[in-house]
Protein backbone atom coordinates (compact mmCIF):
# COMPACT_ATOMS: atom_id res chain seq x y z
CA UNK A 1 0.00 0.00 0.00
CA UNK A 2 0.75 3.62 -0.66
CA UNK A 3 2.57 5.31 2.45
CA UNK A 4 1.56 8.75 0.98
CA UNK A 5 -1.77 8.92 1.76
CA UNK A 6 -3.21 7.12 5.34
CA UNK A 7 -6.39 5.66 3.66
CA UNK A 8 -5.80 3.52 0.49
CA UNK A 9 -7.15 4.01 -2.49
CA UNK A 10 -9.09 1.90 -5.08
CA UNK A 11 -9.32 3.03 -9.06
CA UNK A 12 -12.38 1.43 -10.82
CA UNK A 13 -11.42 1.49 -14.35
CA UNK A 14 -13.85 1.05 -17.08
CA UNK A 15 -12.49 0.38 -20.96
CA UNK A 16 -15.80 0.88 -22.63
CA UNK A 17 -15.98 0.01 -26.74
CA UNK A 18 -18.32 3.69 -27.07
CA UNK A 19 -18.15 6.75 -25.46
CA UNK A 20 -21.74 6.53 -24.58
CA UNK A 21 -21.48 3.09 -22.85
CA UNK A 22 -20.87 2.80 -18.84
CA UNK A 23 -19.50 -0.17 -17.02
CA UNK A 24 -22.40 -1.59 -14.28
CA UNK A 25 -19.46 -4.03 -12.54
CA UNK A 26 -18.00 -1.41 -11.10
CA UNK A 27 -20.89 0.08 -9.77
CA UNK A 28 -21.52 -2.77 -7.85
CA UNK A 29 -17.88 -3.36 -6.96
CA UNK A 30 -17.86 0.38 -5.25
CA UNK A 31 -20.60 -0.18 -3.94
CA UNK A 32 -19.95 -3.52 -2.04
CA UNK A 33 -16.81 -1.52 -0.18
CA UNK A 34 -19.26 -0.04 2.08
CA UNK A 35 -18.04 0.40 5.90
CA UNK A 36 -14.20 -0.33 4.93
CA UNK A 37 -11.68 2.48 5.12
CA UNK A 38 -10.92 2.88 1.90
CA UNK A 39 -11.02 5.89 -0.66
CA UNK A 40 -12.26 5.26 -4.33
CA UNK A 41 -12.71 6.78 -7.79
CA UNK A 42 -14.59 5.56 -11.58
CA UNK A 43 -12.55 6.08 -14.51
CA UNK A 44 -14.26 5.33 -17.87
CA UNK A 45 -11.93 5.14 -20.91
CA UNK A 46 -13.02 4.13 -24.21
CA UNK A 47 -10.95 1.86 -26.39
CA UNK A 48 -10.27 4.41 -29.13
CA UNK A 49 -8.22 6.36 -26.97
CA UNK A 50 -5.06 6.55 -27.19
CA UNK A 51 -3.01 4.04 -24.57
CA UNK A 52 -0.79 6.77 -23.44
CA UNK A 53 -3.73 9.06 -22.76
CA UNK A 54 -5.39 6.53 -20.60
CA UNK A 55 -1.72 5.16 -18.84
CA UNK A 56 -1.34 9.56 -17.95
CA UNK A 57 -4.73 9.57 -15.91
CA UNK A 58 -4.13 6.63 -14.39
CA UNK A 59 -0.83 7.26 -13.02
CA UNK A 60 -1.73 10.46 -11.62
CA UNK A 61 -4.21 8.52 -9.80
CA UNK A 62 -1.53 7.40 -7.59
CA UNK A 63 -3.88 4.59 -6.49
CA UNK A 64 -2.87 1.57 -4.72
CA UNK A 65 -5.33 -0.84 -6.23
CA UNK A 66 -6.53 -0.79 -9.63
CA UNK A 67 -9.87 -2.59 -10.57
CA UNK A 68 -10.43 -3.87 -14.38
CA UNK A 69 -13.17 -5.34 -15.97
CA UNK A 70 -12.58 -7.82 -18.95
CA UNK A 71 -14.52 -8.15 -21.72
CA UNK A 72 -14.14 -9.46 -25.78
CA UNK A 73 -13.71 -5.91 -26.87
CA UNK A 74 -11.32 -4.80 -24.17
CA UNK A 75 -9.18 -7.57 -23.71
CA UNK A 76 -6.66 -6.56 -26.21
CA UNK A 77 -6.51 -2.99 -24.64
CA UNK A 78 -5.91 -4.23 -21.09
CA UNK A 79 -3.36 -6.73 -22.74
CA UNK A 80 -1.28 -3.83 -23.64
CA UNK A 81 -2.63 -1.47 -20.66
CA UNK A 82 -2.35 -3.32 -18.07
CA UNK A 83 2.01 -4.10 -18.53
CA UNK A 84 2.40 -0.32 -18.73
CA UNK A 85 1.10 0.43 -15.71
CA UNK A 86 2.84 -1.97 -13.90
CA UNK A 87 6.47 -0.43 -15.11
CA UNK A 88 5.15 3.36 -13.62
CA UNK A 89 2.84 1.50 -10.88
CA UNK A 90 4.97 -1.44 -9.35
CA UNK A 91 3.21 -1.26 -5.82
CA UNK A 92 0.10 -1.02 -7.25
CA UNK A 93 -2.07 -4.09 -7.09
CA UNK A 94 -4.49 -5.30 -9.84
CA UNK A 95 -7.48 -7.00 -9.60
CA UNK A 96 -9.48 -8.24 -12.60
CA UNK A 97 -12.86 -9.65 -13.17
CA UNK A 98 -15.12 -10.33 -16.67
CA UNK A 99 -15.76 -12.99 -18.91
CA UNK A 100 -12.50 -11.95 -20.41
CA UNK A 101 -10.70 -12.14 -16.98
CA UNK A 102 -8.51 -15.50 -17.82
CA UNK A 103 -8.86 -15.49 -21.58
CA UNK A 104 -5.47 -13.50 -21.69
CA UNK A 105 -2.16 -13.01 -20.21
CA UNK A 106 -1.98 -9.72 -18.58
CA UNK A 107 1.12 -9.91 -17.25
CA UNK A 108 -0.31 -9.99 -13.66
CA UNK A 109 2.51 -10.79 -10.95
CA UNK A 110 1.83 -12.95 -7.61
CA UNK A 111 0.35 -10.13 -5.93
CA UNK A 112 -2.54 -9.39 -8.41
CA UNK A 113 -5.43 -10.92 -8.01
CA UNK A 114 -8.26 -12.41 -10.59
CA UNK A 115 -11.68 -12.91 -9.44
CA UNK A 116 -13.90 -15.65 -11.90
CA UNK A 117 -17.53 -15.24 -11.95
CA UNK A 118 -20.11 -12.52 -10.01
CA UNK A 119 -17.29 -10.26 -8.98
CA UNK A 120 -19.12 -8.61 -5.40
CA UNK A 121 -18.38 -11.67 -2.75
CA UNK A 122 -15.12 -12.29 -3.65
CA UNK A 123 -14.07 -8.33 -3.93
CA UNK A 124 -15.45 -7.18 -0.92
CA UNK A 125 -13.29 -10.86 0.80
CA UNK A 126 -10.29 -8.91 -0.90
CA UNK A 127 -11.33 -5.25 0.38
CA UNK A 128 -11.91 -7.01 3.71
CA UNK A 129 -8.35 -8.27 4.22
CA UNK A 130 -7.08 -4.87 2.78
CA UNK A 131 -5.86 -6.86 -0.40
CA UNK A 132 -3.30 -8.04 2.02
CA UNK A 133 -4.41 -11.71 0.62
CA UNK A 134 -2.24 -13.76 -1.36
CA UNK A 135 -2.30 -12.80 -5.65
CA UNK A 136 -4.32 -15.62 -7.57
CA UNK A 137 -7.35 -16.30 -8.69
CA UNK A 138 -10.65 -16.60 -6.33
CA UNK A 139 -14.20 -17.42 -6.51
CA UNK A 140 -16.68 -16.43 -3.98
CA UNK A 141 -20.31 -16.56 -4.53
CA UNK A 142 -22.01 -13.40 -4.54
CA UNK A 143 -24.80 -12.40 -2.38
CA UNK A 144 -27.93 -12.98 -3.61
CA UNK A 145 -29.28 -10.23 -6.31
CA UNK A 146 -31.97 -9.21 -4.35
CA UNK A 147 -29.90 -8.00 -1.44
CA UNK A 148 -27.88 -5.76 -3.89
CA UNK A 149 -28.34 -2.33 -3.05
CA UNK A 150 -28.92 0.00 -5.98
CA UNK A 151 -25.67 0.42 -8.02
CA UNK A 152 -25.73 3.46 -9.01
CA UNK A 153 -26.06 6.77 -6.48
CA UNK A 154 -27.05 10.53 -7.33
CA UNK A 155 -23.83 12.24 -7.56
CA UNK A 156 -23.22 9.13 -10.18
CA UNK A 157 -25.27 11.78 -12.62
CA UNK A 158 -22.51 13.75 -14.14
CA UNK A 159 -20.70 11.26 -15.18
CA UNK A 160 -24.00 9.33 -16.93
CA UNK A 161 -26.44 11.43 -17.83
CA UNK A 162 -27.14 11.05 -21.74
CA UNK A 163 -25.34 7.83 -21.98
CA UNK A 164 -26.35 3.93 -22.13
CA UNK A 165 -27.15 2.92 -18.33
CA UNK A 166 -27.47 -0.97 -17.38
CA UNK A 167 -29.61 -2.40 -14.86
CA UNK A 168 -30.46 -5.96 -13.99
CA UNK A 169 -33.38 -7.65 -12.68
CA UNK A 170 -32.23 -11.01 -12.45
CA UNK A 171 -28.99 -12.99 -12.85
CA UNK A 172 -28.80 -16.23 -15.25
CA UNK A 173 -30.94 -17.70 -18.26
CA UNK A 174 -33.29 -20.13 -18.47
CA UNK A 175 -31.72 -21.72 -21.83
CA UNK A 176 -28.41 -22.99 -22.65
CA UNK A 177 -27.41 -21.92 -25.96
CA UNK A 178 -23.88 -23.67 -26.79
CA UNK A 179 -22.54 -20.42 -27.95
CA UNK A 180 -23.16 -18.17 -25.20
CA UNK A 181 -21.23 -17.24 -21.55
CA UNK A 182 -24.61 -18.07 -19.63
CA UNK A 183 -24.49 -21.99 -21.32
CA UNK A 184 -22.75 -23.00 -17.95
CA UNK A 185 -24.31 -21.19 -15.71
CA UNK A 186 -27.39 -22.60 -13.89
CA UNK A 187 -27.90 -19.05 -11.57
CA UNK A 188 -31.81 -18.06 -11.65
CA UNK A 189 -31.85 -15.36 -9.62
CA UNK A 190 -34.92 -12.61 -9.80
CA UNK A 191 -34.38 -9.20 -8.00
CA UNK A 192 -37.92 -8.54 -7.47
CA UNK A 193 -40.66 -10.91 -6.88
CA UNK A 194 -43.69 -8.96 -8.69
CA UNK A 195 -46.28 -10.33 -6.14
CA UNK A 196 -44.26 -8.93 -3.37
CA UNK A 197 -45.55 -5.34 -2.80
CA UNK A 198 -42.31 -4.19 -1.11
CA UNK A 199 -40.82 -5.64 -4.08
CA UNK A 200 -42.92 -3.64 -6.04
CA UNK A 201 -42.18 -0.72 -4.21
CA UNK A 202 -38.54 -1.00 -4.41
CA UNK A 203 -38.54 -1.66 -8.00
CA UNK A 204 -40.54 1.69 -8.96
CA UNK A 205 -38.06 3.44 -6.48
CA UNK A 206 -34.77 2.27 -8.78
CA UNK A 207 -36.68 3.20 -12.16
CA UNK A 208 -36.98 6.53 -10.47
CA UNK A 209 -33.84 6.63 -9.50
CA UNK A 210 -32.79 5.52 -12.67
CA UNK A 211 -34.63 8.02 -14.33
CA UNK A 212 -32.98 11.12 -12.26
CA UNK A 213 -30.33 9.95 -13.76
CA UNK A 214 -31.57 11.49 -17.15
CA UNK A 215 -29.60 8.49 -19.52
CA UNK A 216 -30.11 8.13 -22.84
CA UNK A 217 -31.21 4.74 -22.49
CA UNK A 218 -31.78 2.14 -19.92
CA UNK A 219 -30.59 -1.17 -20.89
CA UNK A 220 -31.87 -3.80 -19.24
CA UNK A 221 -28.93 -6.88 -19.47
CA UNK A 222 -31.59 -9.66 -18.42
CA UNK A 223 -30.35 -12.57 -20.78
CA UNK A 224 -33.97 -12.95 -21.50
CA UNK A 225 -35.91 -10.43 -19.89
CA UNK A 226 -39.42 -11.90 -20.11
CA UNK A 227 -38.50 -15.03 -18.92
CA UNK A 228 -40.72 -14.05 -15.84
CA UNK A 229 -43.54 -12.72 -17.43
CA UNK A 230 -45.36 -10.85 -14.64
CA UNK A 231 -42.38 -8.53 -13.88
CA UNK A 232 -42.10 -8.17 -17.06
CA UNK A 233 -45.26 -6.60 -17.47
CA UNK A 234 -44.87 -4.84 -14.55
CA UNK A 235 -41.86 -2.76 -15.99
CA UNK A 236 -43.07 -1.94 -19.15
CA UNK A 237 -45.86 -0.35 -18.05
CA UNK A 238 -44.50 1.86 -15.86
CA UNK A 239 -41.64 2.59 -19.16
CA UNK A 240 -44.96 2.75 -21.14
CA UNK A 241 -46.88 5.22 -18.34
CA UNK A 242 -43.95 7.34 -17.16
CA UNK A 243 -43.78 10.90 -18.58
CA UNK A 244 -39.97 11.21 -19.55
CA UNK A 245 -38.35 10.84 -22.59
CA UNK A 246 -36.05 8.02 -22.17
CA UNK A 247 -35.50 5.14 -24.08
CA UNK A 248 -35.36 1.61 -22.87
CA UNK A 249 -33.66 -1.98 -24.06
CA UNK A 250 -34.87 -4.96 -23.23
CA UNK A 251 -33.95 -8.32 -24.56
CA UNK A 252 -36.34 -10.97 -24.92
CA UNK A 253 -37.30 -14.00 -26.16
CA UNK A 254 -40.01 -13.75 -28.45
CA UNK A 255 -41.70 -17.55 -28.35
CA UNK A 256 -42.56 -16.22 -24.42
CA UNK A 257 -44.48 -13.06 -25.32
CA UNK A 258 -48.56 -13.75 -25.00
CA UNK A 259 -51.57 -11.70 -26.51
CA UNK A 260 -51.70 -10.05 -22.93
CA UNK A 261 -47.76 -8.57 -23.36
CA UNK A 262 -48.46 -7.77 -27.24
CA UNK A 263 -51.89 -5.56 -25.84
CA UNK A 264 -49.74 -3.83 -23.72
CA UNK A 265 -46.76 -3.08 -25.43
CA UNK A 266 -49.30 -1.59 -28.18
CA UNK A 267 -49.63 1.03 -25.99
CA UNK A 268 -45.77 2.51 -25.86
CA UNK A 269 -45.40 5.95 -27.63
CA UNK A 270 -42.53 6.04 -29.97
CA UNK A 271 -38.88 6.00 -28.72
CA UNK A 272 -39.69 4.82 -25.72
CA UNK A 273 -39.07 0.43 -25.83
CA UNK A 274 -36.67 -0.99 -27.92
CA UNK A 275 -36.65 -4.59 -28.19
CA UNK A 276 -33.84 -6.94 -29.07
CA UNK A 277 -35.07 -10.10 -30.68
CA UNK A 278 -32.60 -13.19 -30.56
CA UNK A 279 -33.76 -15.19 -33.92
CA UNK A 280 -30.58 -16.58 -34.80
CA UNK A 281 -31.78 -19.22 -37.06
CA UNK A 282 -35.53 -20.29 -37.86
CA UNK A 283 -34.64 -23.98 -38.29
CA UNK A 284 -35.74 -26.07 -35.83
CA UNK A 285 -32.93 -28.77 -36.17
CA UNK A 286 -30.64 -26.33 -35.57
CA UNK A 287 -31.56 -24.33 -33.29
CA UNK A 288 -32.12 -27.60 -30.73
CA UNK A 289 -28.88 -28.75 -31.77
CA UNK A 290 -27.38 -25.27 -30.07
CA UNK A 291 -29.76 -25.75 -26.79
CA UNK A 292 -32.67 -23.31 -28.22
CA UNK A 293 -35.94 -23.79 -27.80
CA UNK A 294 -37.83 -22.79 -30.85
CA UNK A 295 -41.20 -22.09 -32.22
CA UNK A 296 -40.58 -19.80 -35.31
CA UNK A 297 -44.41 -19.99 -35.91
CA UNK A 298 -45.11 -18.38 -32.91
CA UNK A 299 -42.74 -16.40 -32.42
CA UNK A 300 -42.76 -15.24 -35.92
CA UNK A 301 -46.66 -14.36 -35.18
CA UNK A 302 -45.56 -12.06 -32.31
CA UNK A 303 -43.00 -10.33 -33.78
CA UNK A 304 -45.31 -9.35 -37.06
CA UNK A 305 -47.77 -7.77 -34.45
CA UNK A 306 -45.26 -5.83 -33.21
CA UNK A 307 -43.85 -4.48 -36.71
CA UNK A 308 -47.19 -3.65 -37.83
CA UNK A 309 -49.38 -2.92 -34.41
CA UNK A 310 -46.87 -1.02 -32.34
CA UNK A 311 -44.19 1.71 -31.79
CA UNK A 312 -41.63 -0.56 -30.41
CA UNK A 313 -38.24 -0.40 -32.25
CA UNK A 314 -37.62 -3.79 -33.19
CA UNK A 315 -34.29 -5.34 -33.43
CA UNK A 316 -33.87 -8.98 -34.43
CA UNK A 317 -30.84 -11.03 -35.02
CA UNK A 318 -29.59 -14.27 -36.84
CA UNK A 319 -26.67 -15.72 -36.86
CA UNK A 320 -24.08 -17.27 -39.40
CA UNK A 321 -21.99 -20.25 -38.67
CA UNK A 322 -24.36 -22.19 -36.24
CA UNK A 323 -23.27 -26.20 -36.30
CA UNK A 324 -25.10 -27.81 -39.40
CA UNK A 325 -25.98 -24.98 -41.18
CA UNK A 326 -26.10 -24.23 -44.58
CA UNK A 327 -25.76 -21.00 -46.31
CA UNK A 328 -29.26 -21.80 -47.89
CA UNK A 329 -31.03 -22.45 -44.58
CA UNK A 330 -28.92 -18.73 -43.45
CA UNK A 331 -31.14 -17.26 -46.26
CA UNK A 332 -34.13 -19.16 -45.12
CA UNK A 333 -34.24 -17.43 -42.08
CA UNK A 334 -33.42 -14.04 -43.39
CA UNK A 335 -36.23 -14.36 -45.96
CA UNK A 336 -38.41 -15.66 -43.28
CA UNK A 337 -37.70 -12.51 -40.86
CA UNK A 338 -37.56 -9.86 -43.76
CA UNK A 339 -40.75 -11.22 -44.38
CA UNK A 340 -42.45 -9.47 -41.20
CA UNK A 341 -40.37 -6.32 -41.78
CA UNK A 342 -38.62 -5.86 -38.89
CA UNK A 343 -37.48 -1.90 -38.63
CA UNK A 344 -33.96 -3.63 -37.84
CA UNK A 345 -32.35 -6.86 -38.95
CA UNK A 346 -28.77 -7.90 -37.71
CA UNK A 347 -27.04 -10.92 -39.54
CA UNK A 348 -23.72 -11.61 -36.97
CA UNK A 349 -20.92 -14.23 -37.37
CA UNK A 350 -20.40 -16.91 -34.75
CA UNK A 351 -17.93 -16.37 -32.13
CA UNK A 352 -16.26 -19.21 -30.66
CA UNK A 353 -15.94 -18.03 -27.37
CA UNK A 354 -13.35 -19.66 -24.62
CA UNK A 355 -15.56 -21.74 -21.61
CA UNK A 356 -18.37 -22.18 -24.02
CA UNK A 357 -19.67 -25.72 -24.80
CA UNK A 358 -19.80 -24.30 -28.40
CA UNK A 359 -15.35 -24.00 -28.01
CA UNK A 360 -15.46 -27.80 -27.40
CA UNK A 361 -17.69 -28.34 -30.63
CA UNK A 362 -16.01 -26.37 -33.00
CA UNK A 363 -12.73 -28.22 -32.04
CA UNK A 364 -14.38 -31.53 -32.72
CA UNK A 365 -16.22 -30.51 -36.18
CA UNK A 366 -12.79 -28.54 -37.57
CA UNK A 367 -13.79 -25.52 -37.09
CA UNK A 368 -11.62 -21.77 -37.93
CA UNK A 369 -12.01 -19.15 -35.70
CA UNK A 370 -9.83 -15.84 -35.41
CA UNK A 371 -7.09 -16.38 -32.53
CA UNK A 372 -8.29 -13.01 -30.94
CA UNK A 373 -10.80 -11.26 -30.07
CA UNK A 374 -13.59 -11.82 -30.82
CA UNK A 375 -13.02 -15.32 -32.25
CA UNK A 376 -15.31 -14.66 -35.56
CA UNK A 377 -15.61 -17.90 -36.84
CA UNK A 378 -13.83 -18.42 -40.57
CA UNK A 379 -14.88 -21.83 -41.48
CA UNK A 380 -18.03 -23.94 -39.66
CA UNK A 381 -18.92 -27.78 -40.79
CA UNK A 382 -21.34 -26.49 -43.27
CA UNK A 383 -19.71 -23.04 -44.53
CA UNK A 384 -16.96 -22.50 -46.36
CA UNK A 385 -14.33 -19.67 -45.91
CA UNK A 386 -16.09 -18.06 -49.10
CA UNK A 387 -19.28 -18.15 -48.00
CA UNK A 388 -18.91 -16.52 -44.60
CA UNK A 389 -17.32 -13.56 -46.17
CA UNK A 390 -20.23 -12.88 -48.64
CA UNK A 391 -22.48 -13.68 -45.37
CA UNK A 392 -20.37 -10.94 -43.66
CA UNK A 393 -20.46 -8.57 -46.94
CA UNK A 394 -24.55 -9.40 -47.27
CA UNK A 395 -24.29 -7.78 -43.30
CA UNK A 396 -23.13 -4.58 -44.49
CA UNK A 397 -25.77 -4.56 -47.69
CA UNK A 398 -28.72 -4.83 -44.96
CA UNK A 399 -27.01 -2.39 -42.86
CA UNK A 400 -26.96 -0.04 -45.70
CA UNK A 401 -30.55 -0.99 -47.63
CA UNK A 402 -32.89 -2.29 -44.61
CA UNK A 403 -31.84 -0.81 -41.59
CA UNK A 404 -31.80 2.82 -42.15
CA UNK A 405 -35.24 2.84 -42.61
CA UNK A 406 -35.22 4.73 -46.00
CA UNK A 407 -36.89 2.61 -48.41
CA UNK A 408 -39.40 0.87 -46.28
CA UNK A 409 -42.70 1.10 -48.57
CA UNK A 410 -40.57 -0.39 -51.56
CA UNK A 411 -38.95 -3.56 -49.46
CA UNK A 412 -42.77 -3.93 -48.90
CA UNK A 413 -43.64 -3.73 -52.75
CA UNK A 414 -40.78 -5.86 -53.61
CA UNK A 415 -41.60 -8.33 -51.07
CA UNK A 416 -45.27 -8.42 -51.46
CA UNK A 417 -44.87 -8.75 -55.69
CA UNK A 418 -43.04 -12.50 -54.45
CA UNK A 419 -39.32 -11.49 -54.70
CA UNK A 420 -36.87 -13.06 -52.09
CA UNK A 421 -35.26 -10.60 -49.86
CA UNK A 422 -31.93 -12.76 -49.90
CA UNK A 423 -31.99 -12.70 -53.31
CA UNK A 424 -32.83 -8.42 -53.48
CA UNK A 425 -29.52 -8.04 -50.90
CA UNK A 426 -27.65 -10.49 -53.10
CA UNK A 427 -28.07 -8.12 -55.64
CA UNK A 428 -27.69 -5.01 -54.01
CA UNK A 429 -23.98 -6.71 -52.94
CA UNK A 430 -22.82 -8.11 -56.35
CA UNK A 431 -23.58 -4.31 -57.58
CA UNK A 432 -21.20 -3.06 -55.01
CA UNK A 433 -18.92 -5.90 -56.15
CA UNK A 434 -18.75 -5.33 -59.85
CA UNK A 435 -18.77 -1.40 -59.45
CA UNK A 436 -16.20 -1.85 -56.85
CA UNK A 437 -18.18 0.56 -54.68
CA UNK A 438 -17.42 -0.12 -50.56
CA UNK A 439 -19.89 -1.51 -48.17
CA UNK A 440 -19.73 1.51 -45.78
CA UNK A 441 -19.50 5.36 -45.87
CA UNK A 442 -21.76 5.68 -48.69
CA UNK A 443 -23.89 9.10 -48.82
CA UNK A 444 -27.66 8.84 -48.99
CA UNK A 445 -27.71 9.82 -52.18
CA UNK A 446 -25.89 7.19 -53.55
CA UNK A 447 -27.56 4.48 -51.73
CA UNK A 448 -30.59 6.16 -53.71
CA UNK A 449 -28.94 5.74 -57.17
CA UNK A 450 -28.37 1.99 -56.16
CA UNK A 451 -31.35 0.93 -54.91
CA UNK A 452 -33.48 2.32 -57.63
CA UNK A 453 -31.84 0.60 -60.29
CA UNK A 454 -32.28 -2.76 -58.22
CA UNK A 455 -36.34 -1.17 -57.60
CA UNK A 456 -36.80 -0.85 -61.49
CA UNK A 457 -35.75 -4.50 -62.35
Amino acid sequence: MSTSQTTPKICFIAINSAWYQSNPALYYLSNSLAGLPFNSEIYEFIVSEPLFDVLSTIVHSQSDILCFSAYIWNQLYLKLLIPEIKKLLPRAKIVIGGPSALCDNYQLDESDFIVRGPGEGAFRYLAESGFSLPGGLYEIPAPPLKSLPFLYKAENRETLEGKLVYYECSRGCPYHCIYCLSAKNNRKEQRFDPENSEDKTRLYNELDQLLALKPRTVKFVDRCFNANPDLARLIWDYVIRMDKGCEFHFEIFPELLEAEDLKLLAKAPPHRIRLEAGIQTVNPDIAKACGRVSNWKKAKKSLAFLCQKTQVKLHTDLLAGLPGESIDSVLISLDELASIFPPEIQLGSLKILPDTPMYILAKQRQYLWMNTPSWQVLKSDSLSFEQLSTLNDLARIINLYWNKGEFTSEWISLLNSGKKASQLLLSLLAYHKENHILLHSISREKRYDIFSILFRS
